[in-house]
């Protein structure tokens, strides 16, 4: 459950659920940002009604928790042999694709959970048991789930 949310965290055309009945309304953040919708506001989206489940199967389910998100990576290939973090750097390209790649060094874009699970499993695969290091980490909501 929410506590003291900031209402303008919420991107615009988010979904919103008012279904008060479901299983799963106290874990989901569609509906656990209900009570904090400014009363300025004339209209949100929401979850079209003929498309929720009351068993709480709901394909629009956004759990409330927040995720560890990572950012950066200028030190992250630093203690690798010269050779193995140049072809680990091009396969991360190559993954993430160049332009993307490069935005999640300057820090323009965050490694999700499983874009840190991909890099942690690359480590492996090139046999380094250490546990990769960004640059830094922050808890937040996942918002774009769908």
């Amino acid at each position: 459950m929410l506590d003291k949310f900031d209402y303008s965290r919420v991107p615009g055309g988010f979904a919103h659920c008012f279904n008060d009945r479901c299983k799963r309304a106290d874990s989901c953040l569609r509906h656990q940002i209900i009570p904090y919708v400014p009363k300025e506001r004339w209209s949100v989206p929401i979850v079209n009604p003929a498309q929720i489940l009351p068993e709480g199967d709901c394909p629009g389910f956004m759990s409330d928790q927040p995720i560890r998100f990572a950012y950066g990576m200028e030190h992250l290939l630093d203690e690798l042999p010269f050779r193995k973090a140049k072809e680990m750097k091009c396969v991360m390209k190559r993954h993430f694709g160049k332009t993307y790649f490069y935005r999640l060094k300057r820090l323009e874009r965050r490694f999700s959970p499983q874009d840190q699970q991909y890099v942690r499993d690359l480590f492996r695969r090139y046999g380094i048991e250490k546990e990769p290091a960004f640059d830094s980490y922050t808890e937040d909501l996942l918002w774009d789930a769908m």
